[in-house]
Protein backbone atom coordinates (compact mmCIF):
# COMPACT_ATOMS: atom_id res chain seq x y z
CA UNK A 1 0.00 0.00 0.00
CA UNK A 2 2.86 2.37 0.71
CA UNK A 3 4.18 1.87 -2.81
CA UNK A 4 0.90 3.23 -4.17
CA UNK A 5 1.33 6.40 -2.06
CA UNK A 6 4.88 6.87 -3.31
CA UNK A 7 3.80 6.41 -6.91
CA UNK A 8 0.99 8.95 -6.43
CA UNK A 9 3.43 11.42 -4.90
CA UNK A 10 5.88 11.00 -7.76
CA UNK A 11 3.14 11.41 -10.39
CA UNK A 12 1.78 14.56 -8.72
CA UNK A 13 5.29 15.97 -8.36
CA UNK A 14 6.05 15.33 -12.05
CA UNK A 15 2.78 16.98 -13.10
CA UNK A 16 3.61 20.06 -11.03
CA UNK A 17 7.13 20.22 -12.47
CA UNK A 18 5.69 19.89 -15.99
CA UNK A 19 3.23 22.73 -15.39
CA UNK A 20 6.00 24.97 -14.02
CA UNK A 21 8.25 24.26 -17.01
CA UNK A 22 5.38 24.91 -19.45
CA UNK A 23 4.61 28.19 -17.68
CA UNK A 24 8.25 29.23 -17.90
CA UNK A 25 8.43 28.45 -21.61
CA UNK A 26 5.23 30.36 -22.44
CA UNK A 27 6.17 33.42 -20.37
CA UNK A 28 9.75 33.50 -21.64
CA UNK A 29 8.72 33.13 -25.26
CA UNK A 30 6.12 35.90 -25.03
CA UNK A 31 8.41 38.38 -23.30
CA UNK A 32 11.34 37.55 -25.56
CA UNK A 33 9.20 38.18 -28.63
CA UNK A 34 8.12 41.59 -27.29
CA UNK A 35 11.78 42.44 -26.68
CA UNK A 36 12.71 41.47 -30.24
CA UNK A 37 9.91 43.61 -31.67
CA UNK A 38 11.17 46.53 -29.58
CA UNK A 39 14.68 46.09 -31.01
CA UNK A 40 13.22 46.11 -34.52
CA UNK A 41 11.17 49.19 -33.71
CA UNK A 42 14.27 50.97 -32.39
CA UNK A 43 16.08 50.22 -35.62
CA UNK A 44 13.16 51.60 -37.64
CA UNK A 45 13.06 54.79 -35.57
CA UNK A 46 16.82 55.26 -35.99
CA UNK A 47 16.45 54.65 -39.72
CA UNK A 48 13.67 57.24 -40.15
CA UNK A 49 13.50 60.68 -38.56
CA UNK A 50 9.71 60.74 -38.44
CA UNK A 51 7.38 58.59 -36.32
CA UNK A 52 4.59 59.09 -38.82
CA UNK A 53 6.30 56.66 -41.17
CA UNK A 54 4.06 53.77 -42.25
CA UNK A 55 6.64 51.12 -41.28
CA UNK A 56 6.89 52.49 -37.76
CA UNK A 57 3.12 52.78 -37.36
CA UNK A 58 2.64 49.20 -38.56
CA UNK A 59 5.43 47.98 -36.31
CA UNK A 60 3.81 49.59 -33.27
CA UNK A 61 0.41 48.19 -34.28
CA UNK A 62 1.94 44.72 -34.67
CA UNK A 63 3.63 45.08 -31.28
CA UNK A 64 0.33 46.05 -29.69
CA UNK A 65 -1.58 43.24 -31.41
CA UNK A 66 1.01 40.65 -30.41
CA UNK A 67 1.11 41.92 -26.84
CA UNK A 68 -2.69 41.75 -26.50
CA UNK A 69 -2.63 38.13 -27.71
CA UNK A 70 0.25 37.24 -25.37
CA UNK A 71 -1.29 39.12 -22.47
CA UNK A 72 -4.42 36.98 -22.73
CA UNK A 73 -2.29 33.85 -22.28
CA UNK A 74 -0.12 35.39 -19.57
CA UNK A 75 -3.11 36.45 -17.48
CA UNK A 76 -3.77 32.78 -16.78
CA UNK A 77 -0.19 32.24 -15.64
CA UNK A 78 0.81 35.42 -13.80
CA UNK A 79 -0.92 38.25 -12.00
CA UNK A 80 -2.24 40.75 -14.55
CA UNK A 81 -1.09 43.69 -12.43
CA UNK A 82 2.48 42.42 -12.73
CA UNK A 83 2.52 42.79 -16.52
CA UNK A 84 0.22 45.72 -17.20
CA UNK A 85 3.09 48.24 -17.49
CA UNK A 86 4.06 46.85 -20.89
CA UNK A 87 0.59 47.46 -22.29
CA UNK A 88 0.58 50.98 -20.86
CA UNK A 89 3.91 51.81 -22.50
CA UNK A 90 2.69 50.46 -25.84
CA UNK A 91 -0.38 52.71 -25.55
CA UNK A 92 1.95 55.65 -24.88
CA UNK A 93 3.91 54.78 -28.02
CA UNK A 94 0.75 55.18 -30.07
CA UNK A 95 0.21 58.62 -28.54
CA UNK A 96 3.76 59.67 -29.35
CA UNK A 97 3.11 59.03 -33.04
CA UNK A 98 0.56 61.85 -33.14
CA UNK A 99 3.02 64.24 -31.46
CA UNK A 100 5.98 62.86 -33.43
CA UNK A 101 7.92 62.72 -30.15
CA UNK A 102 10.91 60.54 -30.99
CA UNK A 103 12.72 61.03 -27.66
CA UNK A 104 9.70 59.99 -25.60
CA UNK A 105 9.07 56.99 -27.84
CA UNK A 106 12.65 55.82 -27.37
CA UNK A 107 12.19 56.10 -23.61
CA UNK A 108 8.99 54.03 -23.81
CA UNK A 109 10.73 51.38 -25.89
CA UNK A 110 13.56 51.22 -23.36
CA UNK A 111 11.02 50.84 -20.55
CA UNK A 112 9.27 48.01 -22.39
CA UNK A 113 12.59 46.24 -22.87
CA UNK A 114 13.45 46.83 -19.21
CA UNK A 115 10.11 45.43 -18.02
CA UNK A 116 10.50 42.38 -20.26
CA UNK A 117 14.05 41.80 -19.07
CA UNK A 118 13.14 42.14 -15.40
CA UNK A 119 10.01 39.99 -15.76
CA UNK A 120 12.06 37.24 -17.38
CA UNK A 121 14.10 37.04 -14.18
CA UNK A 122 11.34 36.75 -11.61
CA UNK A 123 8.66 34.90 -13.60
CA UNK A 124 10.77 31.87 -14.40
CA UNK A 125 10.31 28.41 -12.94
CA UNK A 126 12.01 27.88 -9.61
CA UNK A 127 11.85 25.52 -6.69
CA UNK A 128 9.40 27.80 -4.84
CA UNK A 129 6.85 27.41 -7.65
CA UNK A 130 7.17 23.64 -7.49
CA UNK A 131 6.77 23.48 -3.72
Amino acid sequence: MKVFHYINFIVIFLIIVGVCITEDIIVSKSLYEVQQRCFELEDLIDEHDDLKNMEIVLSIDNLEYRWIKDEEKLCYLVNHKSIQEIGQEIAKLKLYIADNDIAASKVSIELIKYYCHSYLHFMGANIHNVL
